[in-house]
């Protein structure tokens, strides 16, 4: 392989991982704007965070982290929920975002009402388990969190 071929190989790798970037980036804005637009209370605030992901305070106890998967190209987006004072971080859901910025294979990133619907649905196991301890008068536990997103 001569150098021109090298330097073409690593143009297109700058590229296809630019695009992801710049999906991943749309991704971010549409949940944002989706949640902060919302007139339902979902009783979530946005926090800023240094690197590239998403941070949300549930019930200022909790912390939703959603962010792109460590490795170079990856694709996957991770829900995680962890407790405010960073203790106990528990993976709760993942999806998948191509080149072309659908989630799933299936929703726009640039819907964010969609946006909004799919992090939702993935993020849906803690307000259940949250309601359901609320409701019985019971302690939650980060274990159960875990437990209800991987049924």
């Amino acid at each position: 392989m001569n150098i021109w071929e090298l330097s073409e190989k690593a143009e297109y790798i700058a590229d296809k991982h630019q695009r992801l970037l710049t999906q991943w980036q749309q991704y971010c804005n549409s949940l944002i704007q989706g949640i902060t637009l919302s007139k339902a209370k979902l009783h979530h605030a946005v926090g800023c965070n240094p690197d590239d992901s998403l941070r949300f305070f549930l019930f200022d106890h909790f912390v939703i982290h959603v962010s792109l998967a460590e490795g170079f190209n990856s694709h996957t987006i991770e829900y995680y929920v962890e407790k405010r004072n960073g203790d106990d971080r528990v993976l709760i859901a993942k999806a998948i975002l191509d080149d072309e910025g659908r989630i799933d294979n299936s929703i726009s990133n640039r819907n964010r009402e969609n946006v909004l619907e799919h992090y939702l649905e993935k993020i849906r196991p803690v307000y259940e388990n949250l309601y359901s301890a609320v409701h019985s008068d019971t302690p939650v536990s980060m274990g159960q969190l875990q437990q209800s997103a991987q049924a």
